[in-house]
């Protein structure tokens, strides 16, 4: 019997998922490090509200809007390719934010990190998914789902860091002209790492399902990013309607494709699959509530408690520090024990609600050192649901689904980071006004006030979560084992 290497997995494979990985959270960190910056820039930019407003959210709508295009990109230009491109073009946008003189030249350029970001963000996950054999897939995707939350806690403690340390007297530009040496890196190692690999369906690009569906993000997520701001006027509310409704129309120009045998923009049969579905629902509460208190936090301990950049930055230590250590251990629980990922939610819980019991016995005394013990508990849940979250739902997804599965998920992420900060961001401001005289400055007992209601909306978003993730079973994964070693035995009897 004379074997094909066809089987056999990439001897090269780890060492290509470490520099997706490090693609991966260069592309999450730079979502949130520029949180940091933002005194700065908008001080040495004159920028006003609205431009600083936009420098964070530029980076967001651009990222969700293209996220499923670049996907299905990815299917049909070659995952490799798009990877390097779209890394390509971030740090060609990193290097035009770093030299940005003007808040509108910095917006421009966050837009074009977007698009690159969304270009090979996808790429990520369906290489894991060709490149890994079943048995090996749920770990590498645990440390992708690791990494993306690492990323996004990382930001607020490397950006800190470096604004404090002001590295060659960059100050803010610091944060955006780092990504140069990572992403070149990346891009030089992930060439000789790995095989270019393309979908094997029909090539036709869905170019009306493209923009339909870009209309659809557009309408959801500006109004989301920009509406507190500008006080919710009507035309908010009628680009909610829009997005509904363009929705609606993207279905059915997808089932239209399907009926007329070309290859639509997300297959919709990928939703048959309850893995999948609830998966995407699990997602969207857990990243809400996450996304939601890392932003209202910042603002709790660089304005409530006036903590500087590096104060600011230890204090989410402990929550980093959980996360990571969670995250290693999750997905070889998850793997044995699926229940690990609610127990996951129930920590999560808990230490949602210890922060809370600080903020109210504590009060006008509160120090950022009471926060290290529920922070520490907040960071454990997290990285216990995250890490194998991603890896129990792309389990059952087959290779051909790959590209709009890794889309999908990113885009649900992302469009949950802009409805985070929308939602729970509302509630907090919502507070702060009501709490204090609008013309004068919250003091701290605004802020533990406003912070108290925004975590009581991040946990009933993880017990959401905890109620989805009961419903969440992984059964594909031993299904999809049988069918690849089904598949092997045929191949192998038909070489003998």
């Amino acid at each position: 019997m004379n074997l094909t290497t066809e089987n056999r997995p990439d001897p090269k494979r780890w060492w290509a998922l470490a520099v997706l990985l490090l693609g991966t959270f260069m592309v999450i960190l730079d979502s949130f490090i520029v949180n940091v910056a933002i005194p700065t820039i908008q001080e040495q930019l004159s920028a006003s509200s609205t431009q600083i407003q936009f420098i964070v959210a530029a980076y967001v709508i651009s990222y969700a809007v293209v996220l499923i295009t670049g996907a299905r990109m990815g299917d049909w230009l070659g995952r490799k390719n798009l990877f390097i491109i779209g890394m390509g073009l971030f740090i060609v946008a990193s290097v035009l934010c770093g030299f940005s003189t003007s808040a509108n030249f910095l917006i421009f350029s966050r837009v074009i990190q977007g698009i690159g970001a969304a270009l090979l963000i996808p790429q990520v996950l369906a290489i894991i998914q060709i490149i890994f054999p079943p048995e090996e897939k749920g770990k590498a995707v645990g440390f992708y789902g690791a990494v993306s939350g690492l990323g996004l806690i990382a930001g607020q403690i490397i950006g800190g860091v470096m604004i404090h340390w002001n590295v060659w007297a960059l100050g803010w530009r610091s944060v955006f002209l780092i990504n140069l040496p990572i992403g070149v890196l990346a891009i030089l190692l992930i060439i000789p790492l790995i095989q270019e690999t393309r979908s094997a369906g029909k090539k036709n690009i869905d170019m009306l399902g493209i923009l339909i569906l870009t209309g659809t993000l557009l309408l959801l997520t500006y109004p989301l990013v920009v509406g507190r701001e500008s006080g919710w006027p009507i035309w908010i509310y009628l680009s909610f309607a829009g997005a509904i409704a363009a929705f609606f129309l993207f279905l059915a120009h997808e089932k239209r494709m399907v009926r007329h045998g070309k290859n639509p923009l997300i297959p919709t049969t990928i939703f048959h699959e309850r893995t999948f579905s609830i998966g995407v629902l699990s997602i969207l509460a857990y990243q809400i509530g996450n996304s939601g208190f890392f932003f209202v936090v910042s603002l709790t301990l660089q304005d409530g408690l006036f903590l500087s950049a590096i104060d600011s930055a230890l204090a989410f230590v402990p929550i980093g520090a959980a996360f990571f250590l969670a995250s290693m251990l999750g997905p070889k629980w998850a793997k044995n024990k699926p229940s690990i990922l609610k127990w996951g939610a129930v920590v999560l819980i808990v230490g949602y609600a210890a922060v809370i019991a600080v903020c109210v016995f504590t009060a006008a005394e509160l120090h950022w050192q009471q926060l290290i013990v529920p922070f520490f508990f907040i960071g454990l849940g997290q990285g216990l649901v995250g890490a194998p979250l991603m890896g129990t739902i792309m389990s059952g997804v087959r290779k051909e689904y790959a590209g709009s599965a890794s889309g999908i998920l990113s885009t649900s992420m992302q469009t949950a980071n802009a409805l985070g900060i929308a939602v729970i961001g509302t509630i907090f401001f919502s507070s702060l006004i009501q709490n204090d005289d609008i013309h004068t400055r919250p003091g701290l007992e605004s802020y533990l006030h406003a912070f108290t209601w925004s975590l009581v909306c991040s946990i009933l978003l993880a017990l959401v979560t905890l109620v989805l993730l009961y419903y969440l079973k992984p059964r594909k994964v031993e299904q999809t084992k049988h069918e690849q070693m089904t598949s092997n035995t045929t191949r192998e009897l038909k070489q003998t």
